[in-house]
């Protein structure tokens, strides 16, 4: 089990060095940040391209140590809401 990502959540990108989770799904949130998932932004401008097998609207979960689409990594999640 995975923490979930949320907005403002750390990423590290090999193109563009460290940054943050800057969009998530409207409809989950955890203390106040939203959740992100597949599709949803960096500050790098680089979409995360994987997540775990929950979804929301579709769209998967995503938790720390997924990616993104410059290769980079998700580095920060919640440890307090965990998923596979």
């Amino acid at each position: 089990m995975r923490p979930v990502v949320l907005v403002g959540h750390r990423h590290v990108c090999p193109v563009h060095g460290p940054g943050t989770v800057i969009s998530g799904t409207d409809g989950v949130t955890v203390g106040g940040r939203k959740a992100a998932c597949v599709g949803d932004s960096t500050s790098c401008g680089a979409v995360i391209v994987t997540g775990g097998v929950t979804t929301f609207g579709g769209r998967a979960v995503a938790r720390e140590g997924d990616t993104t689409s410059h290769g980079g990594t998700l580095v920060e999640g919640d440890n307090g809401w965990l998923l596979d």
